[in-house]
């Protein structure tokens, strides 16, 4: 099968999907991130600053917070861990940063029941103090894999090109590095968006980025501006996403600072959304938090069982858009499998600056009949309800509901 998917890659044998949740037969199967996948990664909150010991304490962290236990397992170290090459091309560790080195950490990962994961850039380096691995590719490949790494985060910070051929070049390459290892490693394919990422990036990799950085996106002067962004970028592929492959929204904001007051950080209602939408168009969730000291408030966010539930539906299907009942009022949808005796997922997203009632009309959404309403927040049974069911729902706040 290997050597199948290798030849495909090489001559560039890709047709287009056929339906919508991963059943495209020319796609890498390598048999991850089957639902999307779960955990934290270092840039949001750390930027050029991870170091062995934080990742080592948010390991610990991670498990005994029960972040382990509600499904987050990657532990990924962003950005900033190596200082260049030597003679032979070699990866140099930053050890005033990871005295230990990077196989010992990814081995720390493990012994707590978790994955590790890891950062580098197609293309050349060019006077940024971080790795690229542009034609080094499987010497990087395999040295990710004897350090036991699990994740490869491949950024584009070094990318010479700007065509989506030249992307899909590269991260093919990448690519076939990764399955010439032998090495199970998820392939998170951080695109920025753009470059036709719809007609490659689902063909090669488990995940890929709609947008730019959630906390950089244009005119941004708060983290809700960033989440929003994201999402509406989310919306435009949702066929594309499915089991193995998944639209990217970027890493979440919840529980992260205001980077040094650049920006506004989000209440509890806005993180509630922010959680409740990721799980709904099911984007990996990645915390980019301090879980040194999360709070027991944000903690009680991340941790809902029956939203993440909802993100990890065994169908894999994104949620969508079915209609806006005015300007910023909006009705999400998402079509389950795996949550028990319930067929749907629904939204009520108040994106507007005022409160206001949202109804969920069932004709609009084909539903017959009656139907019992579970609200996901509140952990409550609304009851049943024939033609459909209205709700206040606060500003930049959401109505997280399961249908059956």
């Amino acid at each position: 099968m290997k050597t199948i998917l290798l030849l495909l890659l090489t001559i560039g044998f890709f047709s287009p999907f056929t339906t919508a949740a991963g059943q495209n037969p020319d796609m890498i199967k390598n048999g991850l991130a089957l639902t999307p996948p779960m955990g934290w990664s270092s840039w949001n909150t750390f930027k050029k600053n991870p170091t062995e010991a934080v990742i080592k304490q948010t390991a610990d962290a991670m498990v005994a917070t029960g972040l382990k236990d509600a499904g987050y397992l990657y532990v990924n170290v962003d950005d900033f861990w190596s200082t260049g090459r030597d003679a032979n091309g070699k990866i140099i560790v930053d050890n005033a940063k990871f005295p230990g080195g990077m196989k010992a950490l990814a081995d720390y990962i493990h012994s707590k029941g978790l994955k590790a994961g890891i950062y580098t850039n197609i293309g050349s380096k060019a006077n940024y103090p971080t790795l690229a691995s542009g034609g080094y590719y499987q010497q990087d490949m395999d040295t990710f894999a004897e350090w036991g790494y699990d994740y490869v985060k491949v950024d584009v910070n070094f990318a010479p090109m700007r065509t989506a051929v030249a992307y899909k070049k590269e991260f093919t390459a990448v690519a076939k590095a990764i399955l010439n290892t032998g090495r199970p490693m998820i392939f998170s394919i951080c695109n920025q968006g753009g470059r036709d990422y719809q007609n490659w990036a689902p063909y090669i990799g488990n995940s890929w980025r709609v947008g730019p950085d959630i906390d950089h996106t244009p005119k941004e002067k708060s983290q809700w501006d960033g989440v929003i962004y994201e999402l509406n970028l989310s919306a435009a592929y949702p066929e594309i996403a499915g089991p193995g492959h998944w639209n990217d929204a970027d890493m979440m904001l919840i529980g992260v600072g205001s980077d040094n007051g650049r920006l506004a950080v989000m209440n509890p209602e806005e993180m509630r959304s922010h959680f409740s939408m990721w799980c709904m168009i099911a984007s990996p969730l990645m915390l980019g938090n301090d879980l040194r000291s999360v709070s027991k408030e944000v903690l009680s966010i991340l941790t809902n069982k029956e939203a993440i539930a909802i993100s990890q539906d065994s169908l894999g299907i994104q949620g969508t858009l079915a209609y806006e009942q005015a300007p910023g009022l909006q009705v999400w949808t998402k079509k389950l499998k795996s949550v028990s005796g319930k067929k749907y997922a629904v939204a009520l997203f108040n994106k507007s600056e005022n409160p206001a009632r949202i109804t969920l009309d069932f004709n609009r959404l084909k539903l017959n009949g009656r139907h019992k309403i579970r609200d996901v927040w509140s952990h409550k049974n609304l009851g049943y309800f024939s033609n459909n069911y209205a709700c206040d729902v606060p500003s930049h706040g959401v109505k997280l509901l399961l249908i059956e």
